[in-house]
């Protein structure tokens, strides 16, 4: 039992994990009352590592619904506060406990926090950030909502509570091995969500983020440019659908669609450096070569966790070579 004074738990919804739920669960025994884990279907050890690193698990059929298997796991809580965790994640320690004290304001009822996805395997620098509501009060009234990509902050906020945000980190390790597998699964459930709501377009996002993770690029083209103004989307997320729009235009040699998707600057240092690393690949490809070198030896590029240092540094060969010649 940790000594930490905040009375949190922690809730996970999990199948064969076996490869990385133990990390998961020591992530957070320092820190947290209780670990309730709930297993969907394992074949693997899973439930067996969980049990004995002390987490309660219990184990309900999946449903292809994300909410309702987490919702299902809240029930079991008997803490304060709950973490909303996955098998493929850590908490980052040292964050939490310098933004814990975000708990005793008796107005909050959820804490947004950082998740930081890897994208390599080895290689921490490469990656991607966004912010959820992953700690939230332990309350009847709170549940989340969405068979996928499922949300709390509806409910947080129609309980009565605000949600804070915070610097707390959440390490996401799943993006760097995505199974065939599980894309088909997330646009099965991503349509299904569609067809219930057709113009939602925080679903028509992670659709096209999943088409285009699936090499789908023409579906994935199509839903981008219906949601790449929308008034409903955040910021990051429209920025993000320019730079995969450019993407798509690039992988094409659509030139000028390239830099018309790209007429924006970010405030976002990962993402403005992503912006001007593809913005270069297309003024490479029409030889201006100047131009590119300008935009790659920028500060943003360097700094973007995004950018693939292994292209980046192909990027230069090309353009001192070419420099050579001339």
């Amino acid at each position: 039992m940790p000594s930490d004074k905040i009375n949190i738990g922690v809730a996970l919804i999990t199948k064969d994990a076996g490869q990385s739920i133990e990390n998961a669960i020591k992530s957070v025994l320092p820190v947290v009352r209780q670990i309730v884990v709930v297993d969907t279907g394992s074949k693997d050890r899973t439930p067996s590592i969980g049990t004995r690193l002390g987490a309660e698990v219990y184990f309900r059929k999946w449903d292809d619904n994300f909410s309702n298997a987490r919702n299902y796991a809240l029930g079991f809580m008997r803490t304060d506060w709950i973490l909303s965790l996955d098998s493929d994640e850590t908490l980052d320690l040292d964050s939490y406990k310098k933004n814990k004290i975000l708990l005793n304001n008796d107005k909050c009822g959820g804490l947004q926090v950082r998740i930081l996805n890897f994208l390599k395997p080895g290689d921490n620098s490469y990656q991607t950030e966004h912010t959820y509501t992953r700690i939230f009060r332990n309350n009847p009234n709170i549940r989340f909502e969405g068979s996928i990509h499922e949300q709390i902050n509806n409910a947080v906020i129609n309980a009565g509570f605000e949600i804070i945000e915070s610097d707390i980190i959440i390490n996401h390790f799943g993006y760097i091995n995505t199974s065939t597998e599980k894309i088909s699964r997330n646009q099965s459930l991503l349509e299904q969500e569609l067809r219930n709501k057709p113009d939602d377009e925080w679903y028509k996002f992670h659709l096209a983020e999943t088409e285009f993770a699936a090499g789908n690029v023409a579906k994935a083209k199509e839903l981008f440019e219906s949601i790449v103004f929308s008034e409903t989307l955040t910021i990051d997320q429209k920025e993000k659908s320019c730079i995969r729009l450019s993407q798509i235009a690039l992988k094409n040699d659509l030139l000028t669609d390239v830099q018309k998707w790209l007429g924006f600057r970010s405030s976002n240092i990962h993402t403005e450096g992503f912006r001007k690393f593809i913005l270069a690949a297309s003024y490479m490809m029409e030889q201006r070569f100047d131009d590119a070198s300008i935009l790659l030896e920028s500060v943003d590029v360097k700094n973007s966790s995004l950018v693939d240092r292994v292209s980046l540094n192909q990027a230069f060969e090309v353009i001192n070579a070419v420099r050579k010649i001339r």
